[in-house]
């Protein structure tokens, strides 16, 4: 025998008027629960006092014995939408007296009500503010985890998102209690194995315990990029007052570049070599201004790096438009050269683009001898990384003896070594600009 199959595109056709009808009423009830979360507690107090009222007005003309008592619902849910749980009990209790002990059954025969009717009733008042609020707060919360989700996706697009969106509210404490401190990590030429730079990093000192990027981003969500950042520049500073003659390179995004903050703290340090590290991967609107501010810069003696070079299309253009003294070649490129082909040819490209432009070319994230060796002989100006040297205090400005040995293999050998020192000193900097 045929089984019969339910025709589903048919009750669908016979659904969707009701379907309408349902998603009309939705839309209203939700621009009426909008409306009414914009008035003040003493507003909304007067407006479900009047209902009350007026309601009661109603029902007492026949008595709770018709459908009428249905109507006390109005108030108690839109107090549920008003001020939640805290208004709907309230009103749910006075909906239960005004048509409990003060309403007949019956008003044409002034019939009282049985105890146990009116208190079911009131009972069930409670319940529907009970639920209704619960829900509205559900909803809140459910829409909040989606802000909180879109808001994660954009400003911190890798990690724990919920851990990292948690910090905003926490810069403000930690910029003012300075609850942060620098580490160094070395930079070392392969020309003669010299301490040519060293960059400043900064470690939080609070909980919870994220990883810096967590930190400058939730400062960036808080409106307080700039003032973290050049916070962290200015301890940088203070730090390494016995660092002579090796220039500090510290970390800045586009923002904090073109702030009169940044120039001012720069002037307080003329006597101090300085690189600037651009760290911005995001693109740039404005190159016109940030010129001019790197210019105002340049000429107090600062010199300009493009960090992380190729890990994205900005950062090229960052090279392009900004013409750095320095290009740090993003790890992502600068490991696994002495094992492919492709990234050494690359490489080789970058090293002479360099060298074309008049911009020093330091390889970091360098973790692996093999790698070390291969940059060596490619010729690249300086290194830095996990295999020379790790962040810690302040380096001895002393030459590193790997690289000491590698400069003499290829000084042997007859390969030719990088010409030119990495990174000059700023006043030769600030004679050459003008």
């Amino acid at each position: 025998m045929a089984r019969h199959v339910p025709d589903h595109r048919a009750f669908a056709a016979r659904a969707a008027p009701v379907t309408a009808v349902m998603q009309g009423l939705a839309a209203v009830v939700d621009r009426r629960s909008h409306a009414a979360a914009r008035l003040s507690p003493a507003a909304a107090v007067v407006v479900l006092a009047t209902m009350l009222a007026i309601v009661w007005a109603v029902v007492s003309v026949a008595g709770t014995r018709t459908a009428l008592p249905h109507l006390f619902y109005l108030p108690i849910m839109l107090s549920a939408m008003m001020l939640g749980a805290r208004g709907a009990v309230p009103t749910a209790v006075a909906a239960a007296i005004l048509c409990g002990p003060l309403m007949p059954i019956d008003s044409a025969t002034g019939a009282a009500q049985s105890v146990a009717g009116w208190s079911l009733r009131g009972a069930m008042f409670l319940c529907v503010g009970l639920v209704v609020s619960a829900a509205l707060a559900s909803r809140e919360r459910r829409i909040g985890q989606e802000v909180t989700g879109a808001m994660s996706s954009v400003l911190f697009p890798t990690g724990s998102r919920a851990a990292e969106i948690a910090l905003v509210p926490l810069v403000a404490g930690v910029l003012e209690r300075r609850e942060f401190h620098p580490v160094f990590q070395p930079i070392y030429s392969f020309n003669d194995g010299r301490l040519v730079a060293v960059e400043a990093l900064t470690r939080f000192d609070t909980v919870p315990r994220r990883p810096p990027d967590a930190w400058f981003a939730a400062a960036r969500c808080a409106g307080l990029r700039v003032e973290l950042e050049v916070a962290a520049i200015e301890s940088a500073l203070e730090a390494s007052g016995s660092l002579e003659g090796v220039p500090l390179s510290v970390n800045a995004s586009p923002t904090t570049l073109i702030h009169p903050a940044l120039r001012d703290l720069v002037q307080k340090h003329t006597d101090r070599p300085l690189t600037i590290e651009l760290t911005e991967h995001d693109a740039v609107d404005d190159y016109a201004a940030l010129l001019e501010s790197i210019g105002d810069l340049r000429r107090l003696g600062v010199l300009l790096a493009v960090d992380d070079a190729g890990a994205g299309v900005s950062s090229v253009r960052h090279i392009v438009q900004l013409c750095p003294d320095v290009i740090k070649l993003d790890a992502s490129l600068a490991q696994g050269v002495a094992t492919n082909r492709t990234l050494m040819a690359m490489g080789q490209s970058i090293l002479d683009f360099a060298r074309r432009s008049g911009a020093r070319l330091v390889v970091e994230g360098i973790e692996e001898m093999a790698d070390l060796q291969a940059w060596a002989a490619m010729g690249a100006d300086a290194v830095q990384g996990y295999v020379v040297g790790r962040p810690g205090p302040l380096p001895a400005a002393i030459p590193h003896p790997t690289l000491v040995r590698l400069a003499n293999q290829r000084s042997r050998a007859g390969a030719p070594l990088p010409t030119v020192a990495m990174p000059r000193p700023a006043r030769a900097h600030t004679e050459a600009t003008r």
